[in-house]
């Protein structure tokens, strides 16, 4: 399939139909991670069951696996898989990463403020 213009300027071999559902999708996840977060933990514990359940489906020729081992999903193409499926397989793996950066961020939110001890008391200002 040739090229296409999309939204950013750069061309993609994803058909402009599934780009536009994809990009939709994640702005939706997005969206919904930045103002829920109770979804945002969700979708930091179990990415590919938080997406799935808003109706993101990688097509078929992607595939996704958690290694248990590095604690990162690794997104694959089947062998001879098209230029369209292997775009494809590359747009998961950056969105993927994204939300590994939303787990870094709830990590940092969680952790303890330099100068007070954990089980101290908290100063009163009068």
């Amino acid at each position: 399939m040739s090229e296409i213009l999309g939204a950013t300027g750069s061309t993609s071999p994803i058909n402009p139909i599934r780009k536009k559902e994809l990009d939709d999708k994640w702005k939706d996840i997005v969206t919904k991670a930045v103002t829920d977060e109770t979804f945002k933990k969700q979708l930091v514990a179990d990415p590919m069951k938080a997406i799935e359940e808003q109706g993101l489906i990688a097509v078929d020729g992607v595939k996704i696996a958690f290694d248990e081992v590095t604690k990162v999903h690794k997104v694959g193409v089947d062998n001879g898989s098209n230029e369209e499926v292997t775009a494809e397989g590359k747009w998961w793996g950056i969105r993927l990463k994204m939300i590994k950066e939303f787990g870094v961020e709830l990590n940092r939110q969680v952790g303890t403020v330099a100068g007070f001890e954990e089980g101290t008391k908290a100063r009163e200002i009068i």
